[in-house]
């Protein structure tokens, strides 16, 4: 028997025994160890609030008749795991051979095996449930592989990056801090030597990387942790405004349970919902609000206001 199969007969084993059941017979019912019998049990109690009980004077284990009728979840991945073996199964499946061609093997055979464990046919898995991404960036696998060597090893890199507001490509050398997968897309964090100060790299928009002999500067990493998380989007600056945006209609009823900042807020005003965001850098705010069309209305600070109207004017100009 696997692991699912076990829980499931003892289930069946509890279900039918009020009076109780002994170890050695739990053992000898799922064919396993003492040990093991253990762990299903703490299992099921820890993980599906399966109520069961030992009473020696009852003749063992049973479930509590005080807690009324259990039955088994049909499902047993919460959000966060299911996206997680999802995510890891579908992205070895697709990576492409290299040094640890084999290693990813064992580790994709691996995750294929605990989910049939846990009694879920992974293709039926796949079938019914979809990760899509979001428009994503292919990168150089030279211009990853030579930020991953200077990332690692705390090496400049030298690269040629052809900003979105360049015409060509242009000479960096930069000292690499943290590598970002934000959005579908790859994004380092590094000190740039020509400007003299942080900035944010899309990886896709590198032509050419080498990593370097010389050693990188190193990051103050408690600092990059708070900038990480207080930042609002890829653009990372420190909170120095609060957004305060109305939303009406059906997109008040969406972002009322979105998450765009940890330290943001939201207020239900009449028929409309108040979200207050902390943000630094306005580019991308503006990007977001812009999805909302006529849903949502900036009401602070008047600097968003303006970006957002310029940004909607332009674009009136295309059509009218």
């Amino acid at each position: 028997m696997n692991r699912a199969q076990r829980i499931y007969a003892l289930h069946g084993l509890l279900s039918t025994h009020a009076q109780g059941l002994p170890r050695r017979r739990i053992q000898d019912e799922l064919e396993c160890s003492q040990s093991t019998v253990k762990r299903i049990i703490a299992e099921m109690r820890d993980l599906l609030g399966a109520p069961i009980v030992f009473e020696r004077d009852g003749g063992g284990y049973r479930y509590d008749p005080a807690a009324g009728a259990f039955e088994l979840p049909g499902f047993w991945f919460n959000e966060s795991e299911l996206h997680a073996v999802l995510a890891a199964i579908q992205f070895l499946e697709s990576t492409q051979p290299g040094l640890l061609q084999q290693p990813l093997r064992n580790l994709l055979q691996r995750l294929r095996l605990a989910v049939k464990d846990m009694g879920v046919d992974m293709d039926d898995l796949n079938r019914r449930v979809l990760l899509h991404p979001l428009r994503p960036r292919p990168v150089r696998p030279s211009v990853f592989e030579a930020i991953a060597a200077g990332l690692l090893g705390s090496r400049k890199i030298r690269l040629h990056y052809h900003g979105p507001d360049k015409q060509v490509p242009g000479p960096r050398t930069i000292h690499p801090f943290r590598l970002l997968r934000y959005r579908d897309a790859w994004y380092l964090l590094a000190h740039c030597d020509r400007a003299d100060d942080r900035r944010t790299f899309a990886l896709d928009r590198i032509v050419e990387a080498q990593a370097l002999p010389e050693q990188a500067i190193r990051p103050d990493n408690a600092a990059l942790d708070a900038l990480l998380r207080d930042s609002f989007g890829i653009f990372l600056r420190n909170p120095s405004h609060v957004a305060v945006l109305r939303f009406t209609g059906q997109a008040a009823r969406w972002v009322e349970s979105e998450i765009w900042h940890p330290d943001q807020t939201g207020t239900w005003r009449d028929n409309a919902y108040e979200l207050r965001v902390p943000y630094g850098d306005h580019r991308e705010m503006v990007m977001e609000i812009l999805k909302y069309g006529p849903d949502v209305d900036v009401l602070e600070p008047e600097e968003l206001r303006l970006a957002v109207r310029e940004r909607i004017l332009a674009a009136a100009k295309k059509y009218f």
